[in-house]
């Protein structure tokens, strides 16, 4: 498998502090990585440098991000534009604060591939239906905004953007979060059913290890801004080496569970 991204000695500071430290790791093409860690980890943060989007207060202090071998932090303007949406689609935790609440659907959509592919009104039209298709939407969804959508169905709408321009790596953070536990089970599926389809790479950020173990086929553990631990998630959820992995998987609640007290 050829390497898509490579984040090498990262390194992100707000203020003094350190809230990315020396945080190292490959994604390759077609695979699956998961990055977890709890709240405040640093995850969400890692996932924005990659796409060169951090908040003004956070400053890259060291390190690079590779894209198919170039730099993405020596990028221009013009260049971060091409790249996202493009080439590397991302999936936010919260899908309602990610759409915009005065345009119908099928506008956004269409934006989204009219900013990054020459095509057609016709032919965008046709792409957006496409879309809606490989997310298991109705057509009636273009006409409507994003207060008359359910959660599940806004952020179905966000992954057909994310995908609107076939990427080869799409960054999900947490696209599970905001919906209800059935839902979430569906959306999951989907996206195993469209990767299945497309071979792209995902780079999966989560806190919930129930869904590393069904949907990475390698995980980085993140504390603090520091991966400390790596590797296939048989390995890692199953005989994790870390302390901080242990406690992790410790946490998962279990049917008869009588402890009183999770690790902390």
């Amino acid at each position: 498998m050829a390497k898509v991204l490579e984040v090498n000695n990262l390194t992100v500071k707000i203020g003094e502090k350190s809230v990315i430290d020396n945080a190292s790791f490959a994604l390759f093409s077609g695979e699956v990585l998961a990055l977890v860690g709890e709240s405040g980890s640093g995850k969400t943060l890692t996932a924005l440098s990659v796409l060169n989007l951090l908040p003004e207060v956070a400053v890259v202090e060291k390190g690079s991000i590779l894209f198919e071998g170039e730099n993405i932090f020596d990028l221009d303007k013009n260049q971060l534009r091409n790249l996202r949406g493009n080439r590397i689609g991302m999936v936010f935790q919260e899908p309602f604060t990610a759409l915009n609440p005065v345009l119908n659907i099928g506008v956004q959509i269409s934006e989204t591939i009219a900013a990054h592919l020459k095509m057609s009104a016709g032919e965008i039209n046709k792409r957006v239906r496409e879309l809606l298709d490989m997310v298991k939407l109705s057509p009636e969804v273009l006409s409507k905004y994003p207060h008359e959508l359910s959660g599940g169905m806004r952020q179905r709408v966000i992954l057909a953007m994310a995908l609107s321009c076939d990427p080869d790596v799409l960054i999900l953070d947490e696209p599970t979060t905001a919906l209800d536990v059935s839902i979430q089970k569906e959306v999951l599926d989907l996206i195993k059913q469209i990767k299945s389809d497309i071979n792209f790479a995902i780079l999966f950020i989560t806190h919930d290890l129930s869904i590393v173990n069904l949907m990475a086929d390698n995980v980085c553990v993140m504390k603090r801004g520091v991966i400390v631990e790596t590797g296939s998630v048989e390995n890692v959820l199953h005989a994790p080496r870390h302390e901080y992995t242990q406690h992790l998987i410790g946490c998962i609640p279990r049917l008869g569970d009588e402890r009183k007290r999770l690790p902390a």
